[in-house]
């Protein structure tokens, strides 16, 4: 079936040398494109577009329908295919924009204007032409916050029609199916709430949104929603993503909640976090938008509607998510790659707008497509956005360590219940920055000072590094930490030949034991796991005289750097024998998960270690 195009405007453009032209090329290329073509009927824009479209190479009889106010359809401009005479009067606004595909507004006075906001209501694409009109005043902006895109600007037809073709597809997936019931009061929604949940604490109001109401009483948020057109399809989805949250320990941007459905009301409660606003005139750094995306991919959801308005942060600097409703559905590749844009347009946008409203006008096109032209405005260059997002998109999508292992990490030194850690080969410093933001003081040690000097800013800032003179001198003055984290040193080569290498690692232990006076960490590369196998991070690649009693030497090809390293092999019986030692009884073992498989582990890339110091 062929889409239908509307176009409406003034209806009396006789003097309006512009506005004719305008309406005829754009009726024309409607017919031209394979719509058919809608107006009301009568004259001025409605006549010129319908003229238009006469005249094209590809018009056949019965494309040009005008939608009458009267009974009388001999009203009809004389380029009308199909008059349909609805008697309706200024009612006939609404059947020519709800039998419509997308309406393109062309000026017009208050009778145009009710056409587009009844266009706005029903979800239909609307386009307006830069001219004399309300097409013109209100192109570029957003009747209200029931929809997360803008009415579209075009300059001329050919503006106009690239934005038809390259939109109206989205729209088809987002129809009118109605007017909602009428909203409950804010007294009724806390009535509910309170007598659902059985609270004894009086409520907080903390707002109310496009869909519900929002409350609390310091220990829990409440959210009843009851604006939606199908209530029970919202809960299945919000009860599904419930579901995911509560299996994923490692996800911190989103609040893990019960939800119920009561009275074709929707109720969501979760545990009270303090947070605070997402300003958008500070600038949150770009690792974490990129962080928390990575948490959106893992759970395999997408938040159709990213806006600052949507975002918190919590005490650690983390971005969080607050928007729990209908915007929240399953991935699929283009909705994640939407949802990613508009976190990029939010982070890039950030200290130039004062408003989070005027962010939506830079948000609403990335909806399909990486359109980034009206950042321009800011002296952003185009091809540098392009080229940016895809760093930015390409650093979302690849699995790293940190992706695997930090989140695992994060979580162990929480549930240990300490204050300090003393981060023992601390790599790029990313592990020390995560453990940092959890309030724990944290102190680095790292041989490598081109490493640390590569990233002393993205990681290393407000860290306390110290060199090894440093660390000899706290062993002696018996300065000592609540913990030690040691992370994939002990299978790193490091030395040429064996017994050098167990020297060193006597002697990292001796280090370990002597700065801790509760728990190490220790992260080792999974002996487990060992002959070619591949998981999401890496390959590895064994000698063809491979033993698993025996220490080994062995390839790694990193996939994410494409870098190769050596690593070394030796069977979990040594560092079993390694810890005794040392009087280091093992806590709790625990073996990354693959990324690839989310029913168990069925190639573990890192094993952890829990110990506990002896007495």
């Amino acid at each position: 079936m062929k889409k239908i195009i509307a176009i409406i405007g003034n209806a009396n453009i006789e003097n309006d040398v512009e506005k004719q032209k305008i309406s005829f090329e754009l009726g024309k290329q409607i017919i031209d494109n394979g719509f058919v073509l809608a107006t009301g009927g009568l004259g001025g824009v409605m006549e010129y577009a319908s003229k238009g479209a006469k005249t094209s190479e590809k018009y056949t009889g019965n494309s040009i329908i005008g939608v009458l106010p009267d009974y009388n359809s001999d009203n009809a401009n004389k380029y009308i295919d199909i008059a349909i005479p609805t008697g309706f009067g200024l009612t006939r606004n609404l059947i020519l924009i709800s039998m419509a595909n997308a309406v393109i507004a062309v000026g017009g006075g208050s009778g145009t204007l009710n056409e587009i906001s009844a266009s706005w209501q029903m979800n239909k694409l609307i386009i307006g032409l830069q001219v004399n009109g309300w097409s013109e005043k209100l192109c570029g902006s957003a009747l209200d916050e029931r929809r997360n895109d803008i009415i579209y600007c075009a300059k001329n037809t050919l503006e106009a029609i690239e934005v038809l073709n390259s939109k109206i597809s989205y729209y088809q997936i987002r129809k009118f199916t109605g007017i909602n019931r009428p909203r409950i009061k804010k007294d009724k929604a806390e009535q509910i709430i309170t007598k659902h949940f059985k609270t004894k604490i009086k409520l907080d109001f903390l707002g109310k949104g496009s869909e519900g109401f929002v409350f609390t009483d310091k220990n829990f948020v409440y959210k009843l929603i009851d604006k939606t057109k199908q209530p029970l399809e919202l809960y299945w989805t919000l009860l599904s993503l419930s579901e995911t949250l509560q299996k994923e320990n490692s996800i911190n941007a989103f609040p893990q909640f019960e939800v119920s459905f009561l009275d074709n009301h929707i109720l969501i409660k979760y545990k009270y976090e303090k947070t605070n606003e997402f300003v958008v005139n500070t600038k949150i750094h770009i690792d974490k938008f990129i962080e928390l995306l990575k948490q959106f991919r893992k759970i395999n959801w997408t938040l159709t509607d990213f806006k600052p308005q949507n975002l918190r942060i919590t005490e650690e600097g983390d971005l969080f998510i607050i928007d729990l409703g209908k915007s929240f559905l399953p991935i699929s590749d283009y909705l994640f790659t939407s949802m990613c844009r508009r976190a990029f347009v939010t982070y890039k946008l950030q200290g130039k707008l004062s408003n989070p409203q005027d962010f939506k006008k830079y948000l609403s096109p990335v909806n399909e497509k990486a359109d980034f032209s009206l950042m321009t405005e800011f002296d952003f260059n185009k091809n540098d956005l392009l080229q940016e997002f895809d760093n930015f998109y390409k650093e979302i999508i690849t699995v790293g360590k940190k992706d695997i292992l930090n989140p695992i990490i994060k979580s162990i030194f929480s549930n240990l219940k300490i204050n300090s850690v003393f981060d023992y080969g601390s790599g790029y410093g990313d592990i020390s920055k995560l453990l940092q933001s959890t309030n724990l003081s944290v102190t680095a040690y790292e041989p490598d000072k081109k490493v640390v000097e590569k990233y002393k800013e993205k990681y290393y800032q407000n860290i306390n590094i110290l060199n090894y003179a440093e660390i000899k001198k706290l062993i002696a003055n018996k300065v000592i930490f609540d913990s030690v984290l040691c992370s994939l040193v002990l299978c790193h080569p490091l030395a040429e030949r064996e017994q050098e290498r167990l020297r060193i690692i006597n002697q990292i232990m001796t280090d370990i034991v002597a700065l801790t006076n509760k728990y190490v960490v220790m992260v080792i590369c999974n002996p487990l796991y060992t002959y070619q196998t591949c998981s999401s991070l890496q390959k590895r690649i064994l000698p063809n005289n491979f033993d698993y009693k025996n220490e080994t030497k062995f390839i790694k090809k990193i996939y994410s750097s494409g870098r190769e390293r050596f690593d070394i092999h030796r069977p979990l019986s040594f560092y079993e024998n390694l810890f005794k030692n040392y009087n280091l009884n093992i806590k709790e073992i625990i073996q990354t998960n693959d990324n690839q498989n989310t029913n168990g582990i069925s190639n573990s890339d890192f094993m952890i270690f829990v110990l506990k110091k002896g007495k």
